[in-house]
């Protein structure tokens, strides 16, 4: 099968694209089809994140767990501080990434 880019697609009739699509659609295992109708349906489903949570207060603390931290065994380099910073960053982005679709 030819790759064709977006703007081909856009010339081509609504009839030959659902002909392209069906035909792309019966070459694909049963399976991952399952799983693509199971996906389809569950972007449908409201997320989480619309909804509004309640907010804890400072004073409200019920869900939260108090650990004892120990003194740390061995000093963290300023070169793994910034290291450790750039990764939150990096997970706080794809769970960003991740809520959005």
């Amino acid at each position: 099968m030819k790759l064709m880019s977006m703007k081909q697609y856009g010339k081509m009739t609504k009839a030959s694209l659902v002909r392209k699509i069906i035909k792309a659609l019966k070459k694909l295992p049963k399976m991952k089809l399952a799983k693509i109708c199971y996906e389809l349906q569950k972007k449908q489903l409201p997320s989480i994140s619309t909804t509004r949570m309640p907010r804890l207060s400072a004073k409200k603390r019920a869900y939260t767990v108090t650990a004892v931290r120990g003194k740390r065994k061995s000093k963290r380099s300023p070169a793994q501080l910034r290291n450790d910073k750039r990764l939150g960053r990096m997970a706080k982005a794809r769970a960003k990434a991740r809520r959005r679709r």
